[in-house]
Formats: C-alpha cells, sequence, structure tokens
C-alpha cells in the first residue's frame, strides 16, 4: 500500500481493500452454502438407498438362499432363524443399514463362492417371475392384431403411426 505523506493510506486503497474483502467473504460464503447443499443431498441419496427392504424383496431373498445358495455359513443363519432367535427381515434390514450381525455377514460374504444362478432356475424356486403381472400387458403374438384403445384422428395423431390409420 502506498503511503501519504501524512502517513496513513489513501482511502481508494482502503475502499479497494474493503471491496476486496467483501467479495471474499462472499465466496466463502457461498461455497459453504454450495458445502452444505452437496452434503444434504448427499444424505437424502443415501437415506433414499437404504430405506428398508419391502416384504416381496425379503421373500426373494429368502427363497434364493434356501433354493440355490445354502451354504454352510447360511445353514447357521437359517437354524438362528428357526429357532426364533432372527427373523428373514432382521437379516434384510441388516444389509440395507450396514448392521449385520457377525454370523450374517459371513452368510453374505459366502454367496460370493455360489455359482451364479440360471434364469431358469431362479425361476423354478420362485426369485423371479416368468408369467406377467395382471397389470402387465401381454406380448404381442405374431400374426395376431395388436388390440389399440380409441384414437383421435387429429393432426398430431396422423403422424404418430401412420401404419394404424383406417383401423
Amino acid at each position: 500500500m502506498q503511503y501519504l505523506s501524512q502517513g496513513g493510506v489513501s482511502s481508494l486503497e482502503t475502499s479497494r481493500a474493503a471491496w476486496e474483502l467483501d467479495a471474499r467473504v462472499d465466496q466463502a460464503f457461498r461455497r459453504a452454502r454450495e458445502a452444505r447443499q452437496q452434503m444434504q443431498d448427499a444424505e437424502s441419496r443415501l437415506a433414499a438407498k437404504s430405506a428398508p427392504p419391502t416384504d416381496e424383496e425379503i421373500e426373494r431373498i429368502r427363497l434364493f438362499v434356501l433354493g440355490h445358495a445354502r451354504t454352510p455359513e447360511w445353514e447357521r443363519v437359517i437354524e438362528l432363524i428357526n429357532r426364533g432367535l432372527l427373523s428373514w427381515r432382521e437379516v434384510t434390514d441388516g444389509l440395507a443399514t450396514g448392521r449385520l450381525d457377525h454370523r450374517v455377514a459371513a452368510a453374505f460374504d459366502s454367496l460370493s463362492k455360489v455359482p451364479p444362478a440360471s434364469e431358469a432356475a431362479l425361476a423354478e424356486i420362485g426369485v423371479i417371475r416368468t408369467e406377467p403381472a395382471d397389470d402387465e400387458p401381454e406380448p404381442p403374438t405374431p400374426g395376431r392384431p395388436v388390440a389399440r384403445g380409441p384414437r383421435e384422428d387429429d393432426e398430431e395423431s396422423f403422424f404418430d403411426d401412420p401404419l394404424a390409420r383406417g383401423r
């Protein structure tokens, strides 16, 4: 800084320093707000991922273990479940939250030794569905016309499916 003959700093330099300081403080607050927002977003994503498993997911895990992945480690966990000391809900909740009993953790780790199951085997033990659900449309059969809902003939729908016109 340039000193004046009176031994002080010019008002122009003081103003510039104050403006720069204000700008740096504003930048620090902006970065702090951004960091806080990123933390909140990350916590929201983590909370969404750690939602408890549904009953259907629990049943699929149970069927998979009992029908395909019955390792010695899973046998110990199944014994605890059969004795009423543990439930399939507790097993899957522990997996979802990352707080697994050491025996359950060993059982899940043992799945890496289990060969993958074929789609047919998974369907046979009930892990995956083979028939469409009631709310899913059946796939079209070759040679059978596809049922279409009511259609409005306006200018916009003219270009949707030119082959469907006149049906």
